[in-house]
């Protein structure tokens, strides 16, 4: 198909397309002939979107980047808060997940991607405004409030790459745009670790400074929410006028048909486990990835560049492995073997640094930490359309809610060992390595199946 013009395609019929049976009351339609379009905005509505999410994300790890400067300013901010602070985005998912799955559903992506920007400048006010007032407590008590409202959303950020791709993209590009939408988003990780490029450490400023510092960062933000915030008001439709693909005309399955659905389905269930296990614990550790460094003198400076090089690294090399498995569609398992294998050995080689078995310097850090975040990073489009192809014709947005639960899940009980007394960090690449492993495993036993692609390749080939 043109993707710069309209293509006519005739759909097949609905006898031709096996489903899954559900009790569901919204079964597909009978499909119609019908000309499909894909129009340019679409990259307005997935770039608008993926900032966006990169945005929220940078709220999420606030703190982590800058604990050293934010403990020596202000009262009360050790590694306990930096963490707490940062597990509120994966408590807020468990409590908000199925109602956001529920507005997304019922109202759309326009009012669901309203109610992100609308909490995040809402975020940014709170803890801003509090430095107005020379309290430390009041301080530390509003960056709790803004971490809430901003984890509050992170659920609508986190399941809507996958629905906005179909929506807006067609077949060959949807991995793509699902990639670029939970990658960009993760790359707000990446702009977290630049932030002591405004914000000095206690070794080159005084308490005042680096107050002021804090300050001025924070400020700017409240801009930058606002600005997002007024353009998605002015322009970011629900859906295009005409759909770009077969699969995207067919009427899903409600939310609790599809997760009935789902939770019967084993290869569905073995997916999504494998997908929690390789990614949320990497996930979870960007926001304390100072504490191991420090573990081997590695300081809030030397931690920054490579934080910042471990997550734009994870983005482009995503979208590159994301725009290759559009173009040799049909090989995701192979694939995300291949990348999980290559992921353990690079965190392997972390735990022989941060355990004195290889004597530690500076570009073995930097590559065993930046190569293995990279390629975990990669694995999660790829886990998301795998998922995707096994539910079609259940809800992206189900399928999405799945995983991300379960990543948020492991992901909070990863965080809340850091608020353990004297349970110190070794026993972070431990976890790195198991988890992976687990993944692999389990993904071994899955068999691929691509429903929602064959539905548009038979489209297809019906049309020529």
């Amino acid at each position: 198909m043109d993707i710069t013009g309209t293509t006519a395609i005739s759909e097949p019929g609905a006898g031709e397309i096996q489903v899954m049976e559900t009790k569901s009351k919204r079964q597909p339609e009978e499909a119609t002939p019908q000309s499909f379009k894909t129009y340019k905005r679409r990259f307005w509505i997935l770039g608008i979107f993926s900032f966006l999410a990169f945005f929220q994300c940078l709220q999420w790890n606030l703190w982590g980047p800058l604990s050293e400067s934010v403990d020596f300013a202000f009262d009360g901010f050790g590694s306990g808060t930096v963490a707490m602070i940062a597990n509120w985005g994966t408590i807020m998912y468990l409590l908000f997940a199925y109602h956001t799955v529920r507005i997304m559903d019922k109202k759309g992506t326009r009012v669901a991607v309203l109610i992100i920007a609308v909490s995040v400048t809402v975020g940014t006010v709170l803890r801003a405004g509090a430095l107005l007032i020379n309290s430390d407590i009041l301080f530390k008590v509003m960056c709790h409030i803004g971490a809430i409202v901003n984890g509050a959303v992170g659920p609508i950020v986190m399941i809507s790459p996958p629905v906005i791709a179909a929506v807006w993209f067609p077949p060959n590009e949807r991995t793509t745009a699902t990639g670029c939408g939970q990658l960009i988003n993760v790359l707000g990780n990446a702009g977290s670790y630049l932030q002591p490029l405004i914000v000095r450490s206690p070794t080159h400023a005084t308490k005042e400074e680096i107050r002021s510092d804090i300050a001025r960062l924070l400020y700017i933000y409240v801009g930058v929410s606002v600005v997002v915030l007024v353009s998605i008001a002015l322009y970011f439709p629900a859906k295009p006028p005409t759909p770009p693909s077969v699969s995207s005309t067919k009427e899903r399955i409600d939310v609790m048909g599809s997760a009935t659905t789902l939770v019967r389905n084993s290869d569905f269930r073995l997916t999504v486990i494998s997908m929690v296990f390789c990614v949320s614990v990497p996930a979870a550790w960007y926001t304390v990835l100072n504490f191991s460094l420090e573990e081997i003198e590695i300081g809030q400076d030397e931690a920054m560049g490579i934080g910042f090089l471990a997550v734009l690294c994870s983005t482009i090399f995503g979208i590159l492995i994301t725009r290759i498995t559009d173009m040799l569609y049909g090989h995701l398992k192979v694939s995300l073997i291949i990348l999980m294998s290559f992921d353990i050995a690079f965190f392997y080689w972390f735990f022989l640094l941060t355990w004195g078995c290889i004597e530690v310097t500076q570009w073995q850090v930097y590559v065993s930490i930046i190569s293995g975040m990279s390629l975990n990073a990669a694995t999660i489009p790829l886990f998301t359309e795998l998922a995707v192809e096994f539910a079609y014709p259940c809800s992206e947005l189900v399928v999405a809610a799945f995983f991300t639960f379960g990543m948020n899940v492991l992901g909070t009980v990863f965080l809340f060992l850091f608020m353990i007394p004297n349970i110190g960090y070794d026993w972070v690449t431990y976890a790195l390595l198991a988890t992976g492993s687990t993944s692999i495993l389990l993904l071994v036993f899955v068999e691929e199946n691509y429903r929602r692609t064959n539905v548009d390749k038979q489209a297809c080939e019906k049309g020529q």
